[in-house]
């Protein structure tokens, strides 16, 4: 969707916010074709500054363009359908509110070590006190390459209403609150038949 400028932010601090709740994304690197990857990030922040950190399997052949190349990252939040019969102004069109990050920066291959490292942080940042066994993640380094990505730009787009009155966000809200429903995973492997 075309982004107009009062859905787009450079605000760190909005940014930061939106990028501790949601951090499930896609490494887009263009370096001898498009190349994407989905994966949760770690993010680090100083200041306004931040580095984003994820692994790769060390067969995945977009680790071959990897390093010292510029890259991106699409992080999506929430999203739901808004329709027409929201706003008071009519005819109007039904649209899609959504909330997304876009990161851009440089990408640095890790070594042995510094991937162990990664390993461990994201374990203890996503499942506290389920951590594997040290042998185990010891052979799983063997298996992966950490990726540091020193970020150099940040942009989120946050559709939301925002340019709609008071009573058509209203409007909007109380849709949302009574329709949205949004599936979860422990739903979604529940009801697909594989």
């Amino acid at each position: 969707m075309y982004p107009p400028p009062y859905y787009q932010t450079d605000d760190s601090t909005q940014l930061q916010a939106f990028l501790q709740q949601h951090y499930f994304g896609l490494l887009l690197s263009h370096s001898g074709g498009i190349a994407y990857t989905p994966l949760p990030f770690l993010f680090e922040w100083q200041g306004e500054a931040a580095k984003a950190y994820c692994h790769l399997a060390r067969n995945n052949q977009q680790l071959k363009h990897l390093d010292e190349a510029e890259v991106s990252i699409i992080i999506q939040g929430p999203h739901a359908f808004v329709p027409a019969s929201c706003y008071q102004q009519q005819p109007a069109v039904s649209t899609w509110n959504y909330a997304l990050a876009e990161l851009t920066g440089t990408a640095r291959l890790l070594d042995l070590q510094q991937t162990l490292a990664l390993v461990r942080k994201q374990e203890a940042h996503s499942a506290p006190g389920m951590l594997q066994a040290a042998d185990y993640q010891q052979k799983l380094v063997q298996a992966i390459v950490g990726v540091e990505i020193d970020i150099s730009r940040m942009q989120g787009r946050f559709k939301l209403s925002q340019n709609k009155s008071p009573a058509e966000k209203q409007a909007v809200m109380s849709y949302l609150q009574q329709a949205e429903q949004p599936a979860t995973v422990w739903q979604m492997m529940q009801s697909w038949s594989w």
